[in-house]
């Protein structure tokens, strides 16, 4: 099964981890190893996985607990315990915990590769992964939410939650994250979807400017106002008002704006009527606005105010499930929209953007295909197509002791380089050898394991 599943490999062997990295790798599958315990929960916690591999001798916590933990983070994930240490209670008390399937060292390739396929059918099957998410996932993508992330999917459930009855609310996360494609899921499923959604940048007005288009302005307020204008305020009346980068309002704006929010009252800039409005208010940040207040540069009162309730948007880096899905449908719709046939990752290619961290979220992936897609002619895109900014490798550093002898040294070099790389060619590449001479080095790594 080489559909890219995500699949956790929790082995402390450094060569056992690695050789099973790169063979469940090169069949399609996006693999996350962990040499510990303690590793793999933090893994489980910030990643959709779709299996585990788990060796129950661990250095750091018992195997059996951490397959509990697992199970309990993820209830339903097939885990596959393996161990050295053969014997009908260990696997009766790992099957009775809620393993998937049991193997013992040392064991065939096909065999590990059997089982899991196995247990990924049967939990897509009785809808355990994948499948239970697509309803949805589709839902999401109605709304333009794509790639649809365990930590998305938490978005948009609170989403659907607070939507029929919130009436100020503020939206958390980075820049290019997609907070306003969540504003707008907000508006679309609360009580007046048909109503007007008005959203206004914070960030790309002056202080003057950005007063006059939220409050509007009578005529004659100030040089150049030469008629009275509706603020985005009266026009959002009704609806939903997003102020976008709210944290870029300057402080005696926030003033008026604090009074705006908590009333639903305004005055236009230069005008003394007041008027009414009955809107939602959704503000958004790409900023720790707790960190502003704290250096007064935005009023407390006002981040309380709309700090009623809250959603945060992950990084991009912290949901990397979602960057396939993303970058492939990227790929497909400007494409279609440039009447061009759509481009193809390498596996090596789509290794390289899971690895890259995406300082600009989903929009700089967004942007980086747009570019890959127009400017690239040929039907495939390799690692050597994309920015110099993604392909650029990781540095891993490794520890040798003096005295450490060369085929030592070179053993753990090679086998540290392929954790970090992923495939032998990209391997072979970095450490300057022919790739034959790396797969005969592999193969002796792989003979004295089984040996020991």
């Amino acid at each position: 099964m080489s559909d890219g599943s995500a699949i956790l490999i929790v082995e402390d062997h450094e060569e056992s981890r690695a050789s099973l990295a790169y063979a469940l790798e090169k069949r399609g599958h996006l693999v996350h190893p962990a040499a510990s315990g303690k590793a793999a929960l933090a893994i489980a916690r910030r990643t959709e996985l779709h299996a585990a591999v788990l060796d129950l001798r661990l250095p750091d916590m018992e195997g059996v607990s951490v397959l509990a933990a697992l199970l309990d983070h993820a209830p339903g994930l097939p885990v596959i315990v393996v161990t050295g240490y053969a014997s009908v209670d260990t696997a009766v008390a790992a099957m009775k915990q809620g393993a998937a399937d049991f193997l013992t060292k040392p064991f065939k390739l096909e065999d590990l590769t059997r089982v899991l396929d196995r247990s990924l059918v049967r939990a897509r099957e009785s809808g355990v992964i994948s499948g239970a998410a697509a309803p949805i996932a589709r839902e999401m993508e109605h709304f333009g939410i794509l790639g649809g992330s365990s930590a998305m999917r938490d978005v948009f459930e609170r989403v659907k939650r607070v939507a029929p009855n919130y009436r100020t609310l503020l939206i958390a996360g980075e820049s290019g994250t997609g907070k306003e494609l969540v504003a707008r899921a907000l508006h679309a499923l609360g009580p007046g979807p048909s109503r007007p959604f008005v959203a206004v940048n914070c960030a790309t007005l002056s202080e003057q400017l950005l007063e006059s288009e939220i409050f509007g302005h009578e005529r004659g307020a100030f040089t150049g106002a030469n008629e009275a204008k509706a603020g985005m305020m009266e026009t959002a009346d009704l609806g939903t008002l997003f102020l976008d980068e709210v944290n870029e309002v300057g402080l005696s704006c926030q003033a008026k704006l604090l009074r705006a929010v908590e009333r639903r009252e305004f005055r236009r800039v230069g005008g003394t009527r007041k008027l009414k409005v009955d809107i939602r208010v959704i503000g958004a940040s790409n900023a720790s606005l707790e960190e502003w207040v704290a250096a007064k540069r935005f009023r407390a009162d006002l981040y309380y105010r709309l700090k009623v309730l809250s959603i945060t948007v992950p990084p991009l880096r912290e949901r990397r499930e979602a960057i396939r899905p993303l970058a492939e449908r990227f790929l497909e719709d400007i494409a279609k929209a440039a009447k061009l046939a759509p481009k193809r990752l390498t596996p090596a290619a789509l290794r390289q953007l899971q690895r890259y961290d995406w300082p600009g979220n989903v929009r700089e992936l967004k942007n980086a295909m747009e570019s890959l897609t127009l400017m690239n002619p040929a039907p495939t895109i390799t690692p050597g197509d994309l920015p110099a900014a993604i392909r650029s490798e990781r540095s891993v550093a490794i520890q040798i002791r003096v005295g450490t002898s060369l085929a030592e040294a070179e053993r753990r070099i090679i086998l540290r380089t392929l954790e970090s790389h992923s495939t032998v060619k990209d391997t072979a590449r970095v450490l300057g050898i022919g790739l034959r001479t790396l797969h005969t080095k592999l193969r002796q790594y792989g003979s004295e394991r089984r040996r020991r």
